[in-house]
Parts: C-alpha cells; sequence; structure tokens
C-alpha cells in the first residue's frame, strides 16, 4: 500500500464529506425556500434529515486527525476478510470478520455499496493498527476508500 495511494483515499473522503455537507445544506436551503413559498414554518420538522445527510461528512472531519495519526504510527498490513452472516449491514454499520479471529470484527461505519462489492470480491483490506482504544483505519483496494473502524468483541 503506497504512500500516494493512502493520500488518494485520504483526498477521495475528503471530497465524500464535502460532498455529504454540501447536499445537507442544499436540502436546508429547498426546506427554507419551499417554507417561505408556503408561508409555513412546519416545514422545518424536516430540519432533522438535513443533519442526517450531513452526519457522514462531519463524522470524517471529526476523526481526519485520528485517521492521520494512525496512519503515521502504524504500518499498514494486508488482512483477509468476509462480511459476517447476519450482519452484514446493520443500519448503517458494516461488520467484518478477519480471518482466523474467533469473536473478533471490525465494525466500520458508513460504507458505499461500491466498496461493499470490492471487499466482497477482493476479500481483503488494509489495516493500520488498532491501537490501544481499538480504532483502526481501513482502506481498500480497487476503489479509493479510507475510514476508520473499531475492533468489536461479540
Amino acid at each position: 500500500m503506497s504512500e500516494t495511494w493512502v493520500h488518494k483515499c485520504l483526498a477521495q473522503a475528503d471530497r465524500r464529506a464535502v460532498g455529504f455537507i454540501g447536499i445537507a445544506l442544499l436540502a436546508f436551503v429547498v426546506l427554507w425556500l419551499v417554507s417561505e413559498w408556503l408561508g409555513s414554518r412546519w416545514v422545518f420538522v424536516l430540519a432533522p434529515l438535513c443533519v442526517e445527510f450531513a452526519v457522514p461528512g462531519l463524522r470524517h472531519f471529526c476523526s481526519r486527525r485520528s485517521l492521520r495519526r494512525l496512519l503515521e504510527t502504524y504500518p499498514r498490513h494486508a488482512v483477509s476478510v468476509n462480511f459476517v452472516p447476519g450482519r452484514a449491514r446493520v443500519g448503517r454499520h458494516a461488520y467484518l470478520e478477519t480471518e482466523g479471529s474467533d469473536r473478533t470484527f471490525l465494525r466500520l461505519f458508513e460504507i458505499p455499496e461500491r466498496v461493499r462489492e470490492n471487499i466482497r470480491r477482493g476479500g481483503q483490506v488494509w489495516l493500520a493498527g488498532p491501537d490501544p482504544r481499538g480504532r483502526t483505519v481501513v482502506l481498500s483496494r480497487g476503489a479509493p476508500f479510507l475510514t476508520l473502524g473499531r475492533v468489536v468483541i461479540r
């Protein structure tokens, strides 16, 4: 896993986060325009939807420092993984089981479908970490994707 690929994945994650925040702002502007057009403030009961759009982007920018620290501190290594049967998609989370583990799963947030398919086909991700708190950086090959995951015991 080269440094150029890591930087490409980080830049892609930054663009994706800005896109989510942009969609949230656009949705809020649309709500405001609709409320002006209807003359009713009841439209703003949909404001939590705007927050829901912004959550993936805000999560990335809040965890970006941890991502960079983990990438600088720990070496990256390839790990064979597969999705946990029955837990492949729990809400927005995805659970991956590493090869040779008994009850240790890797919990990931906000994984796009193209990356899920890439992981299913390749069966491998690159990890940097985990740190003492169980946080690890997960990188995929093929589709530039980088996220902060957590090692959990189930």
